[in-house]
């Protein structure tokens, strides 16, 4: 048997490109997407259109396009 008592179960993980900035623009990506659907969803059932639903697709889009950038440069770094 082997002693697991004083290792972890796992290494820790650390993230070398992980700053506030990207984690801010990550969780607006993820609220404007949330943002998109249900305003959709409610204009759509209402029969109208929303300009807040419009609004949040284009903020998602923006955010998603830096966010994508932001991924694909850190997968370039780590090739170098």
């Amino acid at each position: 048997m082997t002693d697991t008592s004083t290792r972890p179960a796992t290494a820790p993980t650390t993230w070398p490109y992980a700053s506030s900035l990207r984690t801010a623009a990550e969780l607006l990506l993820g609220l404007s997407f949330l943002a998109t659907v249900a305003f959709g969803g409610f204009a759509a059932l209402a029969g109208e259109r929303s300009v807040v639903a419009q609004v949040a697709a284009v903020v998602f889009l923006v955010t998603l396009t830096c966010v994508l950038v932001s991924w694909f440069r850190g997968v370039e770094a780590d090739d170098r």
